[in-house]
């Protein structure tokens, strides 16, 4: 899975927090893996686009939930990369290239799946969040203090997810 998920959405939010948010369904993660690059990612994805029978992901959207809230609060520690090692190992394969440039190595990551009955979804969508760490960090993940919902792209000081929340923040007596 090599290409710009943004593209389809207008939050500039990772794909991992519009799912935690349920601003991202289902169909939307299996339309977003039909595009991949990776051929049998691609066809495993439209299949199950197109049989309309779902997986439903509400046990490991909150068992996620879970692993983020744990992530925010501890930084990652053995249970999270239990979680999402149990989740990607046996659904997804990393395929890493390295380019030598004149500014040094571009490296390039790509996702696929390893079996089609595999629960590739799930790991898909941690590997996601661990890209995002590895990538931006941990100090930008947050979860809003007034409605719960998690952001990551306001800043490492922000405490709530949008303006409507900030005029809602509890009141210091």
């Amino acid at each position: 899975m090599n290409k710009t998920i943004k593209e389809k959405y207008s939050s500039k939010e990772p794909l991992f927090v519009r799912f935690l948010n349920k601003e991202a369904h289902v169909s939307d993660l299996l339309s977003t893996f039909s595009t991949s690059s990776d051929a049998f990612t691609s066809e495993v994805a439209t299949k199950a686009l197109s049989s309309a029978d779902y997986h439903d992901l509400t046990t490991f959207r909150d068992q996620l939930k879970e692993a983020v809230t744990d992530l925010i609060k501890s930084g990652p520690g053995d249970e999270f990369k239990a979680f999402v090692d149990h989740h990607m190992a046996d659904s997804i394969v990393e395929d890493v290239a390295h380019t030598a440039t004149q500014w040094g190595d571009n490296l390039s990551r790509v996702a696929r799946i390893k079996e089609e009955d595999s629960p590739w979804l799930e790991g898909f969508l941690c590997y996601n969040l661990c890209l995002y760490i590895k990538a931006i960090g941990l100090e930008n993940l947050k979860s809003c203090r007034v409605c719960g919902k998690f952001f990551a792209n306001k800043g490492k000081y922000a405490v709530y997810c949008s303006d409507n929340c900030k005029k809602l923040k509890p009141q210091i007596i």
